[in-house]
């Protein structure tokens, strides 16, 4: 006897009777749809750093990595999609903090690679102006998906300049705070450039 796979009419059906993610009460298709997006669009950005180690050729210290996944859990998981961002008012500013941190440390890696590679020492004004840059550039990266998100997505992620500034202001922040820890403790020594080491 042969047997036909599941027609396509059905298999529609299955995949639209799945459980919806839950929204609240009020919420408009867009903001439905946006929240959808979000969970769903969330889970391949666990696997960045597994990505990342395969497409480069290197190793991503633990610490980055953990770093990594607490601003992925904050940020768009309890931020956006929990919540949190309408619950605690300034948790946007401590999600942008804590990523310049995070972002600080991938600049620091990227340095460190480099001097690695090379077998020397890069210049300390080099270094650091790489390690200041990269949370910078990020946050503006960051800022201008918001921006496009809320023209085409129709979301509410930014609420005018002064936000905006904000929140570039907190990730450069949190790359200055690591860049002072760095040199007062010469911690994180995993993804610390050689070169801010020495002395």
């Amino acid at each position: 006897m042969i047997t036909h796979r599941a027609s396509t009419p059905t298999r529609w059906r299955r995949w639209r009777s799945r459980p919806a993610l839950r929204v609240p009460l009020g919420a408009d298709d867009v903001e439905n749809a946006s929240r959808r997006f979000l969970l769903y669009g969330v889970l391949p950005l666990w696997f960045v750093p597994a990505v990342a180690e395969i497409a480069l050729r290197t190793t991503i210290p633990r610490a980055l990595q953990l770093h990594y996944l607490i601003f992925i859990v904050g940020g768009p998981i309890a931020g956006s999609v929990l919540h949190v961002y309408s619950a605690i008012p300034r948790w946007d500013a401590y999600v942008h903090f804590d990523s310049g941190v995070m972002l600080a440390w991938l600049g620091m890696l990227a340095v460190r690679r480099a001097e690695e590679r090379a077998g020397s020492f890069l210049p300390v004004w080099f270094s650091l102006s790489i390690v200041v840059a990269v949370p910078m550039a990020f946050a503006a990266a960051w800022e201008i998906c918001e921006f496009a998100s809320d023209v085409i997505l129709g979301t509410t992620s930014q609420s005018g300049l002064e936000d905006t500034m904000l929140d570039v202001v907190a990730g450069t922040a949190g790359g200055l705070l690591a860049i002072v820890l760095l040199i007062t403790t010469r911690r994180p020594r995993t993804v610390a450039p050689l070169s801010l080491l020495r002395g």
